[in-house]
């Protein structure tokens, strides 16, 4: 079976029929480094975390007009997410990158509750959540995918929630009874108004953002989403959820700078009981009039150039 790459700066790929020579490619990489470093730098490193600009101190929260707490701007985590229960890489992946060994000892789940920090799947789930081929800790991918299901989403370009607050760092905006949330990945947004009395959407309505209904608890905006539906994990090893699950956020904003993000997640045809993930967010420091990129996710590419990392 051909693997099939997903590269987190592109996923436009020339087809392979009619790819120009390896020398092209070297000669064109020379010449974006020789761009970046010369002509451009503003530019290119401004997308970086820092944004190259003094970060200013933590202040109190603001308001906006119509008096919710001022949030507005680019929020990021530093926690690695691709598998929560162990915050780990897996060696596959590690030596397709060209990394070390995985080191076990740094280990740790985002998974606060339970406390043994496994999502407590039924054991009919847990039995297949085992026979995905992408999941793995440590040792190759087993087998071969049997269907569409036992293929990472994000190789189809399909990330919801609640995995878009933990996969990317995202924007917000706010406007009088709204706060929305956009990403980088794939022109991903969603919308959420501060109105909890209106009634979510038919349960036959199934979004990959769900439909979501949120509110003001001092300076926390405590979201409940419903109507989700089941293609997305939770990270990259198998984590799937049907398409009753639901979910309670809580983005606890300590001061301009910091903030708290703790989901509970419900879901009875999987799970055992309702289980919570907390992970810690910073607001980035961006430079006035930045914009994010607009980057493309195209379903099916495939491509032999290590890059990123490997979906089997």
């Amino acid at each position: 079976m051909q693997t099939v790459f997903s590269c987190a700066i592109t996923r436009c790929r020339t087809p392979r029929r009619s790819r120009p020579p390896v020398r092209f490619h070297i000669v064109f990489a020379f010449c974006i480094l020789h761009f970046a470093l010369t002509v451009a730098p503003p530019v290119v490193f401004a997308q970086g975390r820092g944004g190259g600009a003094p970060r200013p101190p933590a202040t109190p929260l603001t308001h906006t007009a119509d008096g919710q707490p001022d949030v507005q701007g680019y929020w990021g985590s530093n926690a690695y997410t691709q598998d929560l229960e162990t915050g780990l890489p897996d060696q596959e992946t590690n030596t397709i990158q060209g990394r070390g060994p995985v080191d076990t000892s740094r280990a740790i789940s985002r998974i606060v509750d339970p406390p043994d920090g496994k999502i407590p799947y039924q054991q009919w789930a847990l039995d297949k959540r085992l026979r995905i081929p992408t999941f793995r800790r440590g040792e190759s991918s087993r087998g071969e995918p049997t269907s569409i299901r036992d293929i990472r989403p994000q190789t189809f370009c399909l990330i919801g929630l609640p995995r878009l607050n933990w996969y990317g760092d995202f924007q917000i905006v706010q406007s009088p009874g709204s706060v929305v949330m956009a990403w980088e990945w794939s022109h991903a947004f969603r919308v959420i108004p501060l109105d909890a009395n209106r009634p979510h959407l038919p349960a036959s309505v199934k979004l990959s953002m769900g439909d979501a209904r949120g509110r003001w608890e001092g300076n926390t905006l405590v979201v409940d989403t419903e109507n989700i539906n089941d293609w997305d994990w939770f990270d990259a090893t198998g984590t799937f959820h049907s398409s009753a699950m639901s979910m309670v956020e809580r983005f606890a904003f300590t001061d301009s700078r910091t903030m708290e993000y703790t989901v509970t997640i419900t879901d009875p045809k999987v799970f055992t009981r309702p289980f919570t993930i907390t992970l810690p967010y910073e607001r980035l420091n961006r430079p006035a009039g930045f914009e994010t990129y607009e980057e493309a996710c195209v379903e099916g590419t495939t491509s032999d150039d290590k890059v990123g990392f490997s979906v089997k």
